[in-house]
């Protein structure tokens, strides 16, 4: 009994791509401490201290749980029932039907610009992970077909078609996207298309309720940093705001071997916490 309580009360450190999914939305995230019992987990869209939540490893490996706190972008997550962490902790290079184990995907429906040499074709994202999309159009590809593809100020990337059904195409990108860049994406796409000024007063709930205690003077200024493959740092901007932040990320990110954002006191601040101090910034502006 000593044994499996000691074994349950493990924690294991790590950082591992999930899908996290509840009733506030879905997005990318990073589990970033493991337990039998539980899972501290950064994530972008916000929960309710007492949400249901999963985080999704692979399409067939999921980790349910309850929100038990949150500090920003960090949330505790206690599991159901324990779980076995050698198994999670395994990475199994084919599923149980033989097929390769991949990235759970995003679903969305955002409007995307596919570049055929010089044609353009509309059409419809249907989901999206770091290596690949799924898009609705009424165009016929050639599979093995190269594509450039582009929603204005969000991404712009070269694809391969793998596989068409009706008007649905699978297309593999040429290189995997960065997580922050598509975290910052979805988060765009999430206050576009689901945030009102009702929802931007739930989204900040159990932010009030659990307030990391930072004063407005706290937070800025945030300043964005380029930085180069041989470590080079270059101050591309100052904000006052985690919005401007955000939007010079996404200008700038393209040009830089990495970009990151840091606090006054020189911090590097998680894309999670960036993203949740947009919401709140427009859940204040909704109220004035």
């Amino acid at each position: 009994m000593e044994e499996d309580r000691r074994k349950q009360e493990r924690h294991i450190a790590m950082l591992r791509l999930a899908k996290i999914k509840g009733a506030a939305g879905e997005g990318w995230g990073f589990i970033k401490n493991l337990s039998a019992t539980g899972m501290m987990v950064e994530v972008h869209p916000n929960f309710e201290l007492g949400d249901t939540v999963s985080a999704m490893l692979t399409e067939e490996q999921e980790l349910t749980g309850t929100v038990r706190w949150r500090k920003e972008a960090l949330a505790g997550v206690e599991f159901s029932s324990p779980i076995d962490i050698a198994t999670v902790l395994t990475k199994p290079n084919e599923s149980k039907q033989g097929r390769v184990a991949r990235l759970p995907r995003i679903e969305m429906k955002h409007p995307i610009n596919i570049y055929q040499g010089s044609r353009l074709i509309h059409g419809d994202i249907c989901d999206i992970s770091p290596a690949g999309i799924c898009i609705r159009t009424d165009h016929v590809f050639e599979t093995g077909k190269n594509l450039r593809l582009s929603v204005p100020e969000l991404l712009d990337i070269n694809g391969t078609v793998r596989w068409q059904s009706g008007a649905r195409v699978g297309i593999v990108f040429s290189r995997r996207l960065p997580l922050d860049d598509l975290m910052v994406w979805l988060s765009t796409f999430y206050r576009a298309t689901r945030v009102d000024s009702d929802d931007l007063a739930d989204l900040s709930k159990d932010t009030q309720k659990n307030g990391s205690g930072e004063t407005a003077a706290d937070r800025l200024p945030y300043k964005v940093i380029g930085h180069d493959d041989l470590g080079k740092e270059i101050l591309i901007d100052t904000l006052d705001s985690a919005t401007e932040a955000l939007t010079q990320f996404k200008a700038t990110s393209k040009f830089f071997y990495r970009v990151s954002i840091r606090n006054a006191d020189n911090e590097e601040l998680s894309i999670g916490t960036i993203v949740l101090r947009a919401f709140d910034e427009e859940r204040a502006a909704a109220k004035a």
